[in-house]
């Protein structure tokens, strides 16, 4: 009997850790929303400790590199689904023009953005981004810059 309530003892023991990585991943979740400041209003409500977090979480919230970082912004440029990596560069260019309605800022972007993320990991589709560049810029009469 009394190996039974070890048992259940340690099943509890586990359903609380449970509850708490649980608990911190929500937490977490929430830091990465929107909901910093309702977070912390809640926090000021509560207690001296949790006063203590809310005063930390303003912190973090009214950091410079916050700031920096800025609000993200979904694109309204059509899904490539692959075209940045079966298409030939010159027929990528002419994806990228019509897709992006001709706005050099916006093709650039997406392109640059293809460069950086995969410039140490594969070389040859960085090079492929570039000419790609340089093509749409000269279609689009722009020097290169």
């Amino acid at each position: 009997m009394l190996l039974v309530g070890v048992l259940d003892v340690q099943r509890l023991v586990a359903l609380v850790d449970l509850a708490e990585v649980k608990r911190k991943s929500n937490m977490a979740f929430k830091l990465r929303n929107k909901n910093i400041a309702s977070v912390v209003k809640e926090l000021r409500k509560a207690s001296k400790t949790h006063a203590k977090q809310a005063d930390k979480l303003e912190k973090i919230n009214n950091s410079p590199v916050a700031k920096r970082i800025g609000k993200f912004q979904e694109s309204d440029a059509p899904d490539a689904k692959g075209k940045f990596r079966d298409l030939s560069a010159p027929k990528l260019a002419s994806w990228m023009i019509k897709s992006r309605k001709g706005n050099l800022s916006k093709i650039i972007s997406s392109l640059n953005q293809q460069v950086v993320f995969r410039r140490n990991k594969d070389p040859k589709y960085a090079g492929k981004m570039r000419r790609t560049m340089d093509i749409v810029r000269k279609r689009l009469g722009k020097k290169d810059e």
